[in-house]
């Protein structure tokens, strides 16, 4: 474990509900436990046995064994993992199987138990390994490293910089009363003083500061999203959010960030110019301080209009890579392709407008007109609502000019040079979105499309990036396929079969009860996924 730094924990503040959140629940003999139930907190004093009381019904922690809580045993960086997901309401999938360290296994009957709690709070950002590839489960936290958590989760500015470099966060967390008592920042901490500290950590928090909105910000690309932030945690399954244009109600969808601290509205159109406010609700009133934020749409013909980025594509029409495109086998037809308005294989020319401050506005589709110095070379389209596309046809370069209006401003005609060039495209990166899956099975044939459920995602060498079914549909040029490997299946029984057609689907035959999937490009790139059938 590294001493100068606070590798394990992610320095972001975080607010926490320590008892709020059962994500994990125990099995029901577990959650009837107390206190009483371990030999080892018989000569507790009966302050510390009602926290722990408080922690096990919260599902926070349970015994070491069923007669054993480990009060004075260290705790290892497996066991706070667990135990740092929960405090701070972490989303956990219990079916992660494969762990992103090399020395976090399965198999490992000590710390494998702590995959899915170590792989959900790496997710959040909570905690960081040893190194890239080494999380070293066993070793223990100190209580400085545990002083440092609790301190980010309040809120908290932690210096570093002092000697020794937790002096502050030592003296911080001591004010608090969240430092074990009679103890160096430099001391491996206990569960006893896990179950203490975090116990009041959870005290202090619930006295500060009520829900606020902070900020509220309509996209700089367009105007479909506006993100929202929050002063601290929000319960999401419970928080609404509602946009209005004056007293006119805009319909939204709401995504929120993994931490509960911001969430972005999506509308289906373009907001309109005008004055916009954000309400939150669906929380206790007295949980909440500032329940709205506003923003303005401005439609501005006075600022800067610029075309933005720079745009390099394939040779996709002339050198025949179309004539794949049959609309068999999940592939897009010949037709679709070669649109640019509907081309994945096509780039979106990209209206940038900003103030006369310099500061960007979010505007809906402004193009009226697009036109290609050589559609042999480049081919435009436009669409319905006034976005212009670009789609490369033969190598060499074209002036593209398109003439865009702002509101109820002057026209202008802006320009770009496009290059197209010889280069096949080939992937640069391929994700699986979930790298783990698990399915219940009924019968003894499933099936599944694994471009969907491994959440598959590419971004090839032009810079175009292709979601799940856009690379079934465009796999004439990106050449994707699937191997299986590690197939297993119930003792006593032959083990069954899964196989991959050209579509992705996966169908598996008899007796599997696991195996892993494979995303193979043509240069190299791997992703993979870990499937488990109940």
């Amino acid at each position: 474990m590294k001493s100068t730094k606070l590798t394990m924990f992610a320095t972001a503040a975080m607010a926490f509900s320590l008892f709020a959140s059962t994500a994990l629940s125990l099995p029901a003999s577990a959650a009837a436990k107390t206190s009483a139930d371990f030999t080892d907190l018989a000569g507790s004093d009966a302050a510390l046995k009602a926290k722990i009381d408080a922690m096990i019904a919260a599902g926070v922690f349970e015994g070491v064994s069923d007669s054993t809580f480990g009060i004075t045993q260290n705790m290892t960086r497996a066991q706070f993992a667990k135990v740092a997901t929960l405090i701070y309401n972490i989303t956990v999938d219990p079916t992660v199987k494969v762990s992103s360290f090399s020395d976090v296994q399965a198999n490992d009957t000590a710390n494998g138990w702590a995959i899915p709690y170590i792989e959900a709070a790496k997710k959040a950002g909570l905690i960081d390994g040893v190194t890239d590839t080494t999380f070293l489960p066993g070793d223990s936290v100190t209580t400085a490293q545990l002083d440092i958590v609790l301190l980010k989760g309040l809120g908290k500015k932690v210096s570093m910089t002092g000697l020794p470099w937790y002096a502050d966060a030592v003296k911080q967390a001591t004010d608090l009363g969240i430092h074990p008592t009679g103890k160096s920042g430099n001391q491996p901490a206990n569960r006893a003083d896990l179950v203490l500290s975090s116990y009041t950590a959870q005290q202090v928090f619930g006295n500060q500061t009520r829900i606020s909105i902070t900020k509220t910000q309509a996209s700089s690309s367009d105007n479909k999203k506006v993100q929202v932030t929050f002063n601290k945690k929000v319960d999401a399954s419970k928080a609404t959010l509602t946009l209005k244009n004056g007293s006119t109600v805009v319909p939204t969808t709401t995504e929120w960030a993994s931490d509960s601290q911001s969430a972005t509205l999506s509308t289906t159109i373009a907001l309109a110019a005008g004055d916009y406010t954000v309400t939150l609700g669906g929380l206790d009133a007295s949980t909440v301080q500032t329940t709205t934020g506003s923003f303005s749409v401005t439609a501005s013909s006075t600022g800067k209009v610029s075309i933005n980025g720079t745009y390099t594509l394939a040779g996709v029409l002339d050198s025949g890579l179309t004539d794949a495109a049959t609309g068999l086998n999940g592939l897009v037809n010949k037709a679709t392709a070669e649109d640019p308005t509907q081309s994945k294989l096509a780039k979106e020319i990209e209206i940038k407008v900003t103030s006369a401050s310099g500061d960007p506005i979010a505007i809906p589709g402004v193009v009226q007109s697009v036109h290609s110095s050589d559609s042999s070379i480049a081919k435009v389209g436009l669409t319905s609502d006034h976005h212009a596309y670009v789609l490369g046809n033969k190598p060499g370069t074209a002036d593209i000019s398109v003439i865009v209006q702002i509101g109820n401003g002057d026209a202008k005609q802006l320009h770009v040079t496009v290059t197209v060039k010889s280069d096949a495209i080939t992937t640069e990166e391929i994700k699986a979105g979930q790298t783990s899956i698990a399915k219940t099975v009924t019968g003894s044939v499933y099936t599944f499309n694994a471009y969907t459920e491994m959440d598959l995602s590419i971004t090839d060498n032009y810079g175009i990036k292709y979601k799940s079914a856009d690379i079934s549909g465009y796999n004439f040029a990106l050449g994707t396929l699937f191997i299986t490997n590690d197939i297993n299946g119930n003792a006593g029984t032959a083990v069954g079969t899964v196989a991959v057609d050209a579509v992705g689907n996966v169908t598996v035959t008899g007796n599997v009860t696991s195996f892993e999937i494979t995303a193979v490009t043509p240069t190299g790139e791997k992703a993979t996924s870990f499937v488990t059938l109940n």
